[in-house]
């Protein structure tokens, strides 16, 4: 019998393809060759699509709301880093960069979460897997550098 695909492995290409989608989206907002909104007000209305998209979430996903102090200071981070991650991918396409190029620079992000899962979180890949993991890391920062230069 085949083993069904695992849920966490069809939200994770379901995720791949809006953010593979908003990068474009982003260009034509931002690009001076499109719309040229500024990163501010980019930004903004990102946020308003934001609360939008995650109200609707909360609400129609059975709410309730944490009271651990320090695990809200960590979600809060989490929207903070993103946050950050999303004003720098806008100035660098409002500053003229190809989406085809821009993406996999910033998508070296897996890179880092690799080597943070290892360091912080323990989450050592298992004997068979450290092989596939060096390698894919490897391939995404050449694919990176080769991109950017």
């Amino acid at each position: 019998m085949k083993k069904m695909v695992e849920t966490w492995l069809i939200y994770g290409l379901i995720a791949a393809l809006f953010w593979g989608s908003y990068a474009v989206v982003s260009k034509v907002v931002t690009g001076t060759n499109y719309y040229n909104f500024t990163t501010n007000n980019a930004t903004l209305l990102m946020l308003i699509g934001i609360g939008i998209v995650f109200v609707g979430y909360f609400f129609t996903a059975k709410p309730s709301f944490p009271t651990n102090t320090n695990g809200i200071l960590l979600g809060i981070l989490t929207g903070g880093l993103w946050a950050g991650g999303m004003i720098f991918s806008f100035l660098a396409l409002r500053g003229g960069a190809n989406v085809s190029r821009l993406a996999p620079i910033y998508n070296t992000n897996t890179l880092i979460a690799v080597i943070l899962g290892v360091l912080v979180l323990h989450e050592l890949p298992q004997q068979a897997q450290i092989a596939k993991v060096l390698l894919g890391a490897f391939l995404i920062t050449i694919g990176a550098v080769l991109v950017s230069s």
